[in-house]
């Protein structure tokens, strides 16, 4: 089964060989679209002579189809990491992951990074493995920092209702001095969004794997919002906030 990007759904891929060998291959085609391009930026470079102006769109061209590179294979990586890591849950502190994926992923930016809100009462303790959840967690917090330095408004909320904890982050794609919020970088519908397609691929297989969900709705061509669901540790836990 696939998704309309062309990449197995992650709920079907558990034990297939098929659907794992057609991730394998959308990652394969992610990869040779920045390589066939950086070799045809290197060939005109080497073609003849250039002013020092050519010379750098050549390297800035090179620099961003390198990092196109780079983050596909971190996205292998962390594939592999996901898979070798099981699916064996124990209690875990989700506050404490998701301020230190903020604290990690914004250290340039202390200043203007996005504030997590929290709407429950002390730590919320989900049940996950420790792998998984900091994988889709430092995922999700890293594209919300990457959307804020890229000038939309961003908000992360960490609520819980009923057994179950939810992570949103609500991007709103529209220039932030629009909004009367300041963020450095270029503003406008240029910037990546939160989160890629298989970005989104990896955070469903990790949560799906420990019993919870990640759901994307876009409200309007500027409005996003990005959700995690994980179970509580247990139903003590909301009541308490501790394990």
């Amino acid at each position: 089964m696939k998704n309309n990007k062309g990449l197995p759904r992650p709920g079907g891929w558990a034990g297939r060989k098929d659907d794992f060998l057609e991730l394998l291959g959308s990652i394969a085609h992610k990869l040779s679209q920045p390589l066939t391009s950086l070799r045809g930026t290197v060939e005109v470079g080497l073609m003849g002579e250039m002013d020092v102006q050519e010379y750098r769109r050549i390297l800035e061209i090179s620099l961003q189809e390198t990092q196109r590179v780079a983050e596909t294979l971190e996205a292998l990586r962390d594939i592999v990491e996901m898979e070798r890591a099981g699916v064996q849950a124990q209690p875990l502190a989700w506050t404490a992951v998701i301020e230190e994926a903020l604290q990690h992923t914004a250290q340039a930016d202390q200043v203007d990074r996005p504030r997590l809100v929290s709407e429950a009462r002390g730590e919320v303790w989900v049940k996950a493995s420790p792998q998984r959840l900091t994988l889709a967690t430092t995922r999700l917090i890293a594209g919300a920092v990457r959307a804020n330095r890229d000038g939309h408004a961003v908000r992360i909320i960490l609520s819980v209702a009923k057994e179950t904890a939810s992570l949103k982050v609500l991007e709103q794609c529209a220039p932030a001095a629009e909004q009367g919020v300041h963020r450095p970088g270029t503003p406008g519908a240029t910037a990546k969004p939160v989160l890629g397609e298989l970005e989104k691929w990896i955070l469903s297989r990790a949560v799906e794997c420990l019993g919870g969900r990640l759901s994307v709705e876009q409200s309007s061509q500027t409005s996003r919002c990005y959700q995690l669901e994980l179970p509580l540790a247990s139903p003590r836990v909301a009541r308490s906030g501790r394990p």
